[in-house]
């Protein structure tokens, strides 16, 4: 506490540190909320869309067993084999036995194979049982099963379910069966269909949304009918849960007592629930690892900014113990040459300031010589930083040629390309003169680059006879006359433009250089400020400050004096603007 007091350095740390960590948990808090909610309704979504696909499976299946139930119940086969007497039992009793097998019950149980039997009772004329898997005992009667006393009319098909003890393997020992019984009347009988739950119940085994989650389908009373888990058929769920779903037809909410998420849907042919339970730990896991995450990354954060604060800190007490000891130093040595350090644009910076500005005056040769340092130093430091920054951008458009390849895109590659060639043409200042071959490709590499931009809307010819390519040339000398061509056409107007580059020899000894384009063509207004340039150079008249055309005008005065001519004017009819330059005749051999 005492050096918090004292140094001002732990001051400015203890407060940005503070500052620090209310806004990182602020942040994170608020973060770590926002990122809860999400990951539960995320959860709650996919909960809703696997249980809407289970769901449409499990109707399915009801579905089809209802539709093949009411098939068979309805048939004219049935129909006349409970007309007919069971006793004395007719050869026309026994057909329409056949044909019920023949025509319905052997493609039933060929098509759902989990089928275990059909059975038809006419009270007083008897009762048939048609099995599939697994054999009944030669006294299992419709009568016996608890529903039959219950029957009443039966207009609609029952969905019963249960176990069943009447079936028998092989070795004739009674089975326990979860079975799905379809029971309605028909006519003057009953006709029931038993199905084992094998099929349905791998749909439920096959809803997984998080690890340790159950699914469940009951029906109003709370029977589980299916279950995730095997053993827990026919059980019993709980009163409290069979309440509340049996409220709605869909829905969700959290269950305090059993800490899950409970996620619930009706099937509608049975009106039976489909319900997903999934325990809150699971669901938190990813909570949980999101929250320490942030924290994570939030106390990292925090030990950074912490440490860079502290030099942040350090650095500015730094400065004033710096000026403090050159003060002293000055006052003992009694040299008025000592300068305190200046940085930064703050207080500290401005303190330092003063302080020099009160010895400049008692020691100005010696600050004329330090300045002198300081600029030299600058402009070293300023030419590395040129040539630095040269190669990382030439490096740069290699790595995005590179990539364009890698990425089938060519055109970004010849953009990188030429852009990287015009770089390097541009930025070599130690030769005056060129060949003019060069000066061509330094113009094709901008062209190409416009080309891509701007597609069938440019078109262009270069016409430069081959025994004029070593000719020597001011650098950069067609390129800002192509550029302005593009400017006044295409920019300005919208207008495809064309333009025509040619090169010739003319009798006196002047390379004829001529750049035409099919714009607007140069106003009165332009062509008499650009002779007006022409004779300020001829006058020596500076133009430092001039780009562009004028910039040219400038360049060709002071390389060639008057030995260089230019031209500037519109074509036939006052359509296209036509640049004509007249340079002294000369090949590299000849120098």
């Amino acid at each position: 506490m005492d050096k918090i007091n004292i140094s001002l350095k732990w001051k400015l740390v203890s407060i940005i540190a503070g500052i620090l960590v209310l806004t990182v948990t602020g942040i994170g808090l608020i973060s770590y909320t926002k990122t809860a909610a999400s990951v539960k309704e995320d959860i709650d979504r996919l909960s809703v869309q696997v249980l809407k696909q289970a769901n449409m499976n499990l109707d399915r299946y009801y579905s089809e067993y209802d539709m093949a139930f009411l098939m068979l119940g309805n048939s004219l086969e049935v129909r006349e084999w409970l007309r007919l007497s069971a006793s004395p039992v007719s050869s026309e009793f026994i057909r329409y036995y056949d044909r019920i097998k023949e025509n319905y019950l052997n493609r039933m149980f060929l098509q759902y194979p989990e089928i275990l039997s059909v059975s038809l009772y006419k009270p007083g004329g008897g009762e048939h049982h048609f099995v599939n898997a697994h054999t009944l005992p030669l006294t299992y009667s419709l009568q016996k099963e608890p529903y039959f006393s219950q029957t009443g009319n039966y207009e609609k098909v029952t969905f019963i379910t249960g176990f069943s003890d009447h079936y028998l393997d092989a070795e004739s020992r009674s089975l326990r069966l979860p079975v799905l019984t379809l029971f309605k009347q028909f006519y003057d009988g009953y006709l029931k269909m038993d199905i084992s739950l094998t099929v349905s119940q791998k749909v439920m085994e096959q809803i997984h949304i998080v690890d340790s989650d159950s699914a469940v389908v009951m029906d109003e009373d709370g029977t589980i009918i299916h279950h995730s888990r095997q053993g827990e058929v026919m059980g019993q769920m709980d009163g409290h849960l069979v309440e509340k779903v049996n409220g709605s037809r869909e829905g969700s909410f959290y269950d305090r007592t059993r800490n899950e998420l409970i996620v619930y849907q009706t099937i509608p042919l049975t009106g039976w629930k489909i319900i997903a339970m999934l325990p809150y730990s699971q669901i938190a896991k990813s909570i949980l690892y999101t929250r320490n995450m942030m924290i994570a990354l939030a106390a990292g954060a925090l030990a950074v900014s912490v440490v860079l604060t502290y030099f942040a800190a350090s650095s500015i007490t730094r400065r004033i113990t710096g000026l403090r000891g050159t003060m002293k130093q000055m006052q003992y040595r009694n040299d008025f040459g000592i300068r305190a350090e200046v940085t930064g644009r703050d207080e500290v910076a401005d303190l330092s300031k003063s302080f020099n500005n009160l010895l400049e005056h008692l020691e100005q040769s010696v600050t004329d010589l330090t300045e002198t340092r300081v600029l030299q130093h600058r402009a070293v430091i300023s030419a590395l930083q040129s040539q630095i920054n040269s190669h990382f951008l030439y490096n740069t458009l290699e790595t995005i040629n590179s990539m364009a390849v890698i990425a089938r895109q060519p055109q970004i590659g010849h953009v990188a390309i030429s852009l990287s060639g015009m770089l390097r043409y541009t930025s070599n200042f130690q030769d005056d003169q060129v060949l003019l071959a060069d000066e061509v490709k330094h113009v094709e590499h901008y062209l190409s680059i416009m080309k891509i931009r701007y597609k069938d809307d440019l078109l262009y010819e270069l016409h430069i006879p081959e025994e004029l390519t070593g000719a020597l040339c001011t650098k950069a000398l067609l390129q800002p006359l192509v550029e302005n061509s593009i400017k006044h056409t295409r920019e300005e107007t919208g207008a495809p433009v064309h333009i025509t580059v040619t090169a010739a020899a003319t009798a006196d000894g002047y390379l004829h250089l001529t750049v035409r384009d099919n714009g607007p063509g140069f106003g009165e207004e332009v062509l008499d400020r650009l002779i007006r340039e022409q004779a300020d150079q001829r006058m020596m008249k500076s133009q430092a400050t001039r780009v562009g055309l004028s910039n040219l005008i400038e360049r060709l005065h002071m390389f060639y004096g008057g030995r260089a001519v230019i031209h500037f004017g519109n074509g036939s009819g006052g359509q296209g603007a036509v640049v004509e330059l007249f340079l002294p005749l000369h090949f590299q051999s000849q120098m």
